[in-house]
């Protein structure tokens, strides 16, 4: 399945499959969203944590995009994927995924149905 193909360059080495891309960038986001909680309002350092968050959340949305566009050929595949798009869609829950663009998030889902879809062909 091509879903081991990303390289981020700071703290994920190449081969790393793109869910756990997902889940390392989804981990920094949630450490900064933890930090400018505990960040009065005012405060000059939670613009340097915004600024800090912009391009996690870039790598995210490129990660989901790369995801939707990677078939997944397995089941543990599928799960993987699914478990990424059940973050995504519940980001309530502690942990739950960023919030991106619906856009996003709609491929993500028509992908892994696809997915779902050949691998049910070939039961």
């Amino acid at each position: 399945m091509g879903m081991n193909e990303r390289e981020f360059r700071h703290s994920v080495p190449v081969d790393v499959p793109l869910p756990e891309i997902f889940r390392v960038l989804n981990e920094q986001r949630l450490d900064i969203d933890r930090r400018l909680a505990a960040i009065p309002a005012g405060n000059p350092a939670r613009e340097s944590l915004w600024l800090e968050l912009d391009p996690i959340l870039a790598k995210i949305r490129e990660v989901v995009g790369d995801l939707a566009k990677s078939p997944a050929t397995s089941l543990p595949d599928v799960q993987a994927k699914a478990a990424v798009l059940a973050s995504l869609i519940r980001p309530e829950q502690e942990n739950g995924g960023p919030i991106i663009p619906e856009l996003d998030k709609l491929a993500l889902t028509l992908s892994l149905t696809d997915d779902i879809a050949q691998l049910a062909r070939f039961q």
